[in-house]
């Protein structure tokens, strides 16, 4: 999991389109986070129709998706990138998601990395490819992520 944490300088190396989302009827703009303070998770809906259990990273450049996720979303590999990780230079295949949802707060078009480090529970990490869509907030003290 360190692995994970540690995704730096990606977003530089990749070029970059203006953000897009959008929030669903009943969107949230308080999701509620599940954790402990030094870690936190989120349901996430990716593509519209595959729902899965994530690791909040607001230091991850980009999302990473399990690569079991991955088969199920059908996704094919835009290329592969160099990842600066806690245990050094990893390559990974990128791919690109129609739509990542979190608590009816959507985004188009996010970036993510496929990468087997992922551990179980989880179905991924929502990075900032996803985060840098909105304004956002992380409350602790109330466990909920703020989306504007």
């Amino acid at each position: 999991m360190i692995r994970l944490l540690v995704l730096l300088g990606i977003a530089s190396a990749l070029v970059a389109e203006p953000a897009r989302a959008e929030w669903a009827a009943g969107a949230q703009t308080e999701v509620p986070l599940d954790g402990d303070g030094a870690t936190w998770r989120v349901r996430a809906t990716l593509d519209g129709n595959v729902s899965g259990l994530f690791l909040l990273d607001t230091g991850a450049s980009l999302c990473v998706l399990a690569p079991t996720l991955a088969r199920r979303l059908g996704l094919a590999s835009d290329g592969q990138v160099q990842l600066q990780t806690a245990n050094g230079i990893v390559t990974a295949p990128v791919v690109r998601l129609r739509t990542v949802d979190v608590g009816g707060n959507r985004a188009r078009d996010v970036m993510a990395v496929v990468h087997p480090a992922v551990p179980a529970p989880l179905d991924g990490v929502i990075g900032l490819s996803f985060l840098d869509h909105f304004t956002y907030a992380v409350d602790p003290r109330r466990h909920v992520l703020r989306l504007r």
